[in-house]
């Protein structure tokens, strides 16, 4: 699914899905994006997912390498450094938009994880 490029603000709380992402469409959020939120709500669902979620996200090969060597048992802490990838350098956005359609692409296939999240 191609990912839209363009850089949102945070403090946004209403987002509007494209139409390829199965049957989401207009989500108020009251949490904002953040690093913890996403250790807490995300890591702690798919942590054996990190590399999945950094591959969908279009984190580079070379960075991901880098995160398995520096990381080899410990997903938790490859995914922290996925996420502060992401955050920081935003290969993709970093928005709920982005974190819906990751959650929800081919490469991570979690629907359900998403459907917790909008309800």
């Amino acid at each position: 699914l191609p990912l839209n490029s363009k850089r949102q603000t945070q403090n946004e709380q209403s987002i509007t899905l494209p139409g390829q992402i199965s049957s989401l469409e207009t989500y108020d959020y009251n949490p904002q994006l953040t690093y913890k939120f996403l250790m807490d709500h995300i890591v702690s669902q798919i942590p054996l997912k990190w590399f999945e979620f950094g591959s969908a996200l279009a984190i580079t090969p070379p960075q991901m390498e880098e995160i398995k060597e520096n990381h080899p048992s410990n997903e938790n802490r490859a995914f922290a450094d996925v996420i502060q990838i992401w955050e920081t350098e935003y290969p993709r956005p970093f928005t709920w938009e982005t974190l819906l359609m990751v959650l929800e692409s081919s490469t991570v296939n979690e629907p359900q994880l998403v459907q917790q999240l909008i309800n």
